[in-house]
């Protein structure tokens, strides 16, 4: 286990993209958020892809209440699949900005 000083410093190594898309392989939000000591990037991307999903759901069944649910859930999977390097990216970026206001006090 890191120490909190140790996952804050190691918060800001995470500038780019690699992470965000990391998160599609299983697990690796586990090993992150033990590394980084924090939960942020998951937590963007499960309340974001819940949110897509609901939001697809609810705009189908306005624009055309006949369409079938499989389609409908393949389309909130495929929309959650997409946004989700997007939303733990504002997530790693969220969590780097608190990491850096802590190092620096």
């Amino acid at each position: 286990m890191t120490s909190k000083i140790e996952g804050w410093s190691n918060r800001q190594k995470d500038t780019g993209w690699g992470y965000a898309f990391a998160h599609w392989i299983p697990f690796v939000w586990i090993y992150y958020a033990i590394t980084r000591r924090t939960i942020t990037p998951f937590l963007y991307q499960t309340c974001g892809a819940f949110v897509i999903g609901f939001s697809i759901g609810f705009v189908s069944a306005i624009v055309n209440p006949n369409v079938e649910d499989e389609t409908v859930e393949n389309l909130a999977s495929l929309g959650a699949l997409i946004g989700s390097p997007l939303l733990v990216k504002k997530g790693v970026d969220q969590s780097r900005l608190f990491a850096k206001s802590k190092l620096t006090n």
